[in-house]
Order: structure tokens, then sequence, then C-alpha cells
């Protein structure tokens, strides 16, 4: 129906009616959790910057506090040189001893922050120099009074540097104090606007889970519509193998009746014969095993596979078995990813498509030509690739290599045997895998089957 409502996502269709009212039972429940989420995420948030402002006044408070000590020294020297008092180098004293805590504590506070530490680094070297120099002076003769000034004026040069250093550093960390509230209001602002989107999220999703549910019970009827369309299918499947089954029957039991004649009077004769109905027993035999898998898997939905699979080193010895159990007639070319690709699929059924696409690749290139096995990457799928130099698939046949039991003309003219159920079999997995094949081929120049699937998130 024209301008029916559509759910906004692609892979919703393929999903199975029990896995979609688990999502739409999920949805308001994924509201909630995110909900819960958000508030948490927004609480540590603003709990960490809170911290971070605290962590910021408590660097002011010791900053100054050492630049307070640092005063207190110059002064009780200044006040010892002018008076030659004692007392006043009480103060200087005081500060010298706790000086060194002051830094430590410091230290320990900014630990953390690599970049203010090192701004730190520079600010304790001046200190150390500048309470240096105050020492120098404490023990500089008072009757050298033209080297006693020297050292004071220098002592001077040196703490007003190391003065204007620690305020440069109070006022670097004023600004980042001031940055750091500011963020902390912006969140606090965004706990509000999150609260108000939340709640609107909780309305849209209640409503969409009704919605879902309607299309669901409109599912159900279309399902029952194709299961009527699979017996179908199933009665022309079960036509079809029995016809392709009547002529190897028919062949093993004139090869045993031979035999039998034979078994006598020419025994060699006999036992070819033997051999011919082994032979056509296990091709017979390898046929009703490829008709049950198309059969078990006909119409079926894929299904959610949970074993990860790198691809690169699957194929790399899926490669090297093929090779050391084939007879080396053709040109082999390996190409694989330089990093792992991960898939969720049946290891089974996956080796089974390469392994198909190889053989016949193998099957309809001639001897001396080239086969070549490609893995890469192409946006979010794994995609594998075989190609060869054979005798190419013709225009006419191209569309319908996929259909059971179909065998194009060329091929049969060239006496090459097969069942024409390997490259359905390979659809078949690659469907149940949310994958795809493609083949491009011209006659005479070789055929490239294209296998994409969908990369492990």
């Amino acid at each position: 129906m024209e301008g029916r409502w559509r759910f906004p996502f692609q892979g919703w269709p393929r999903l199975s009616p029990q896995q979609r009212g688990f999502l739409i039972i999920v949805l308001p429940v994924f509201c909630l959790v995110s909900t819960v989420g958000i508030f948490v995420w927004l609480s540590l948030s603003m709990s960490n910057y809170e911290k971070a402002v605290r962590h910021s006044q408590r660097v002011q408070l010791e900053a100054r506090e050492l630049l307070n000590h640092l005063i207190d020294a110059e002064t009780g020297i200044r006040g010892y040189h002018l008076t030659q008092r004692g007392s006043f180098l009480e103060p200087y004293h005081t500060a010298l001893a706790q000086l060194p805590a002051t830094l430590e504590e410091l230290e320990t506070i900014l630990s953390y922050y690599p970049q203010q530490l090192a701004n730190f680094q520079h600010l304790r070297a001046l200190v150390n120099r500048s309470t240096g120099l105050l020492t120098a002076q404490m023990n500089s003769s008072s009757s050298n009074r033209q080297p006693l000034m020297e050292e004071i004026e220098q002592s001077k040069r040196v703490m007003d540097q190391t003065r204007a250093a620690i305020n440069a550093f109070i006022t670097a960390e004023e600004r980042l104090l001031v940055n750091r509230q500011q963020q902390l209001e912006s969140l606090r602002q965004m706990h509000a606007i999150a609260l108000m989107f939340v709640v609107v999220v909780g309305f849209i999703g209640t409503g969409l889970a009704v919605r879902l549910f309607a299309e669901l019970f409109q599912e159900l009827e279309r399902q029952r519509q194709e299961l009527e369309a699979a017996c179908n299918r199933l009665s022309q499947f079960t036509a079809n193998a029995s016809h392709e089954l009547r002529a190897p029957i028919a062949a093993i039991l004139s090869h045993a009746q031979v035999g039998i004649l034979l078994g006598q009077q020419q025994p060699e004769q006999a036992l070819l014969r033997l051999e011919k109905v082994a032979s056509l027993a296990k091709s017979m035999g390898q046929l009703v095993n490829d008709l049950l898998f198309l059969a078990r898997h006909e119409g079926v939905s894929p299904p959610d596979f949970t074993t990860p699979l790198d691809v690169g080193a699957f194929i790399q010895a899926i490669a090297q078995e093929w090779r050391e159990t084939h007879a080396q007639t053709h040109r082999f070319h390996l190409q694989l990813p330089s990093v792992p690709l991960f898939i969720k699929g049946d290891r089974d059924m996956l080796r089974q498509v390469v392994l198909n696409l190889l053989s016949n690749a193998e099957r309809y290139t001639p001897a001396g030509g080239t086969i070549t096995l490609q893995v890469s990457q192409q946006g979010e799928e794994a995609v594998i690739v075989v190609s060869d130099t054979g005798i190419g698939i013709s225009a006419t046949a191209l569309p319908h290599i996929f259909d059971y039991f179909y065998r194009d003309e060329r091929v049969q003219q060239r006496g090459i045997r097969g069942s024409g159920l390997g490259l359905a079999i390979v659809r078949q997995i690659i469907q149940l895998h949310r994958g795809s094949i493609l083949v491009e081929s011209q006659e005479d120049q070789g055929s490239t089957f294209t296998v994409k699937l969908p990369l492990a998130t």
C-alpha cells in the first residue's frame, strides 16, 4: 500500500517475529536504562569537576602559603642585617622549616597534572635558589659591607622573580579554576536538558513500540503465505531430486547385474564393475547430502552466529588444505589482508563455500590456468574473491547458475561432470550468514565470484 509507514532500519524485515517482538519489548526498557545511564554519567562528571574545583582552590591556598613563607624569610633576614638582633631571625627559621613541607604538599597535589607539575618544578627551583641566597646573607659578615650589599641586591632580584613566578602560577590556577567552574555549570545545564530529552524519547519509544506491534501481526500473515509458497517449492524440489537420483540408481543396478554375471568367468571385469558401483554410490551419497542440506535450510531465517572467525587465517588454512589434496595442475595465488578481519559464522559451512568455489574454479579451468583466492575489506564487510582463467560462463547461463540442478550446455558438451547443486549450496550458506555473492564472467576468459560477509561488531 502506497504511503505505508516503514520502520527506518533496513535490517528490520530480515528479523524473525520472535526477534522483533523481543526488540519491541526491549525498546522501552532501553529508554529507561539509557535514562539511568545518562544520569549516572552526568553525576560522575559533575563529581569529577567538583573535585577539580576543590583541587584548584587547594593549589591556590598552598601557593599563597608558599609566598607568605618566602616573604617571612626575606623580612627576617633584612631585619636582622639592619638591627643585628637575633629575634628577627625567628620568622626566617620558621619559614625555612615550613617551606619543604609546603613544597612537598604542592608536588603531591599536582602529581596527577603533568603540565601544572612542570610549571611547579620551575617554581621550586626559584624557591630553592631564593632560600639559598637568604641563607648566604645570614652567614655573611656584617663588617664586609660592600659584598653584603651585593648579596642583598642579588637576593632581592631573585626574590622578585620568585614572587612574580608564584603570582603567575596563582593567576594560571585562577584561570583554570574559572574554567572548571564553567564546565561544572555546563554539566548542570546538560543534566536538566538530558532529563527533558529522555522524557521525550520515552514517549516516542512507547509510541513506536505500539506501532511495531501492529506491523508484527501483519507480518505473521505474510509469513503464512510464504509457507504455502515454500510447500509448493518443496514439491518441485522433490520432483527434481527424484529425476537426478534415478540415473545413478539405474547405473548402479546395471553394473551390479553385469558384475554378477561376470563374477565367475571374468573376475577382472567384475572387479571393474564393482569399482564403478562404489564410485556411483559415493557420488549419489554426495548428491543426497547436498539435497538434504538444501532441503534443511530452504526458507530458514538467518541464525545469530556467535563464534568469531578471523577470515584471513581461516582462508589461509583452507587454501593450504586444498593445495595439499589436489594435483598441482594450475597456478594458484593467495592474497590475504595485513590485519585480522573478524566475522561471525559457522566454520564448517563457510569452509564448504570456499571449497566449492575452488573446486569449480579447478574443474572449469584448463591445466596451466590461474586460480586466485583473495581476502580484503570493503567498508563494514569482509570480501572473499575466487577468480580463474577458465572457460567462463555464457551470458544465457549466467542468470541461472545458482538454480538447483542447473548446468550450462557448454559444460555438458565438454563432458565436465557435476550435480548442479554446488553453487546453490554456496548461495544458501551466504544468505544464512546475511551476506551476498556476485559473479562476473566472460566466455573463454574466466569467472570471478565475490562473496561479501558482514564484519563482526
